[in-house]
């Protein structure tokens, strides 16, 4: 298709959005080419298709209201999902970084882990420099659980990000995944449009894993995100991973808040003016909530149940079994799942819905 063929169709799908009424809190989102193009690539340039999914997200956006989305599971319980911005990759993508076993629980809900990553890729967003559409995400599987993650989960999490936020992911790295994660990759492979499995890279190889984040990552973040994986897999996990969200005691020590520059830029200033405001009169760019909580003080005591405490030993139970594998994924791959590793029975609660449709993210 020329440049020409779509120069046409977005300025048919941009008449047609037009008797769409504008969001209030967004009056722009309907006049922006980006978003329209981004809506016309992931339905293949189909004008009618991608015209019913800009409706769809515009009436999705006005009853979320997702600018204003705040996650009160971290707030009640901190750390109930240790998924948080720690910087930027070499094209200035943001960085999400996510680690199984910093969690303070293991049993996730579709509900709580949309509302978690809603309220992480809006504020991520506002970090993104004009040009970049994208983001990154480096999921550590280490003491990864089927309650934490499981493909009826994975593939609600992924319908809300396919049909509201399309052509947004730029790439998954995944790294010291077990049995249970193949088990569930395997499970909602056969519903991700290869577009989308071409942006995973499924990596196990301590040197592999190094190498990958040197290609992809300025080394202010390479040395940081291997820092932080080296730390969250030991048993016991040190205090300060635990409590990912506190400024460290010593200047020198180790940040799990993120990497120097993203914590200078994004994190430091909220402890001068802890109610930022733009131009707009919205909120700048907030980090985890819970490093927004500790900056305000208002942070809640972590106290695990003797039930969260048993599922929390289960997931440091996990921590190494991702070797029992013969071989790791590598690149070429895209995601494949052809490994000869121990097989897992994933239980009817945990499957997804017969008659799910593919998703394109």
């Amino acid at each position: 298709m020329s440049n020409k063929d779509k120069d046409g169709l977005l300025a048919d799908l941009r008449r047609r959005v037009q008797k769409i009424p504008p969001l209030s809190d967004e009056p722009e989102f309907l006049q922006s080419n980006e978003t329209l193009l981004r809506y016309l690539k992931a339905r293949d340039w189909d004008v009618d298709e991608a015209e019913k999914a800009v409706e769809g997200t515009v009436e999705y956006r006005r009853s979320t209201r997702p600018l204003q989305v705040e996650c009160h599971w971290c707030h009640d319980r901190p750390g109930f999902h240790s998924m948080r911005q720690v910087g930027f990759d070499e094209l200035g993508r943001p960085v999400i970084y996510s680690c199984f076993a910093q969690a303070t629980t293991h049993k996730n809900k579709v509900d709580d882990c949309v509302r978690h990553v809603t309220y992480l890729i809006e504020n991520a967003k506002l970090t993104m420099k004009p040009g970049i559409s994208t983001w990154v995400f480096v999921i550590d599987c280490t003491g990864l659980t089927l309650p934490a993650c499981n493909p009826k989960l994975g593939y609600g999490v992924t319908q809300i990000m396919a049909s509201h936020y399309p052509e947004r992911l730029g790439m998954v790295i995944c790294i010291n995944h077990n049995p249970v994660f193949q088990g569930i990759w395997k499970a909602i492979r056969v519903f991700l449009h290869s577009n989308t499995i071409s942006k995973m890279k499924l990596i196990r190889s301590k040197d592999k894993v190094v190498q990958t984040f040197q290609r992809y990552f300025p080394e202010e973040l390479t040395t940081w995100l291997i820092e932080e994986i080296s730390l969250n897999k030991r048993h016991p996990l040190p205090g300060p991973q635990a409590t990912f969200w506190e400024k460290p005691a010593a200047i020198s020590a180790h940040d799990p808040r993120g990497c120097p520059s993203y914590v200078t830029r994004y994190i430091d200033p909220c402890v001068a003016d802890k109610r930022r405001k733009n131009s707009s009169g919205q909120c700048d760019h907030r980090p985890h909530p819970n490093i927004v909580d500790s900056i305000q003080g208002t942070v809640k005591e972590v106290s695990l149940t003797p039930e969260e405490l048993a599922e929390r030993e289960v997931a440091r139970c996990m921590v190494g079994k991702e070797s029992s594998a013969h071989r790791s994924v590598e690149d070429g791959d895209q995601g494949g799942i052809d490994i000869d590793a121990e097989e897992i029975e994933i239980g009817e609660a945990f499957r997804i819905p017969k008659g799910a449709a593919s998703l394109n993210m």
